[in-house]
Order: structure tokens, then sequence, then C-alpha cells
């Protein structure tokens, strides 16, 4: 068995990125650049921040990916056979990347994608935490336009869904803390803080 030890060195800077046990996705505090650990090295990646909403501030920053997509939902069928019409058109996905609970990912998910507003520079605190790979927060995001579909009204049978990714850049979000619990200062969706820098 070959060992290979990886750099945990800023592709864009040099500056050294800090991590936890399991990190695979990181944002350097000095410079902001993203990365993602790749089989030779980091990996440069485009990144920014989703900052908070007017009148909440960020005391913890934790990373996610934010992904452009052209989605389709056709073949839409409803229960008892009918034929329903289906959409296509571009979104932006904002997926949390850090640890939680299934159940916990899907909702804030679902709030950041809904109310993703103003980007801006990564701030130059620690962001650690970053584990979900862009496959898997494209698996998720099918998942999402699944869930949507079957939450309609109209008793869903089956349907087609096409996700297919435009750009990506790994994202900075923030929270505040409160006991035990993580606040999105975009959303104020509250979360379980099973992951605390």
């Amino acid at each position: 068995m070959t060992v290979r030890l990886i750099p945990l060195d800023c592709p864009s800077c040099g500056s050294a990125m800090r991590s936890r046990d399991g990190d695979t996705l990181f944002l350097c505090e000095h410079c902001g650049g993203g990365a993602v650990l790749g089989q030779e090295a980091l990996e440069q990646v485009e990144s920014t921040a989703l900052l908070p909403t007017p009148g909440r501030r960020a005391e913890i920053w934790l990373p996610g990916w934010m992904i452009d997509a052209e989605v389709e939902v056709a073949d839409r069928v409803r229960a008892g056979g009918r034929g329903a019409p289906g959409w296509k058109g571009p979104k932006t996905f904002v997926i949390p990347a850090f640890n939680l609970s299934l159940s916990d990912t899907i909702r804030l998910a679902r709030a950041l994608s809904a109310a993703a507003g103003a980007t801006g520079q990564v701030p130059h605190e620690p962001v650690t935490g970053g584990r979900l790979k862009l496959t898997d927060a494209l698996a998720l995001i099918r998942h999402l336009v699944v869930g949507d579909e079957a939450r309609r009204t109209d008793l869903l049978a089956s349907l087609r869904v096409e996700v297919v990714e435009g750009s990506h850049r790994l994202l900075a979000l923030p929270f505040t803390k409160a006991k035990g619990h993580l606040q999105c200062a975009v959303t104020g969706t509250v979360v379980s803080a099973s992951q605390e820098p």
C-alpha cells in the first residue's frame, strides 16, 4: 500500500489551509481561495460567500456548494395514469457541505436555495468541516427536485428528472451559535450542531 501525503497549501496564494479530520473541501482564510482534495494535490475551485441577511451577523462560517444547473422535470404522470406538465429551466442551488443529519441538510438546502441573496468575499476566518463532494451535492439536488415535485398536490406517480451542472463554487455560509444548534444568518433556519469549528 502506498501512502501519499498531499500538502494542504492554498493553490491560489500558497498559505497553509486549516482543516479538520476528514475535510476534503477547503476555503483559504488568507485569500479566500477554494480548493478540493484531488488525487495528487489540492485543486483550485472558484469560491464566494453568502452574506448574512441585513440585521443578522455571522459568528462562524461553514462550507457549502453553490451550483448553477439546468433542471428538467419531464414524463410527469399523476396517480391514475394521467400526464401532467413538467418544466425546464435554470436554477441555483445552495447545498451545505458540512456534517448535518440528512433531514437538516435537506431543510437547510431548500431554505438556502430559495433565499440565497448577495454574495461577497470569503471571510478571513477559518472555514472548516467541508466533506460533501460535488457529485454528492448533485445527487442531493436531484433528491430536492424529486421531493419538491412529490410535495405538489396532484398525487404524483412517476417522473423523470435531469440535472445538468452549469457551474459550481465553494461557498462560505454564515451561522450563529445557539445552545447546541446553529442558526443560518441568511435564512434563520436552525439546525443541530453536529459539527462546530
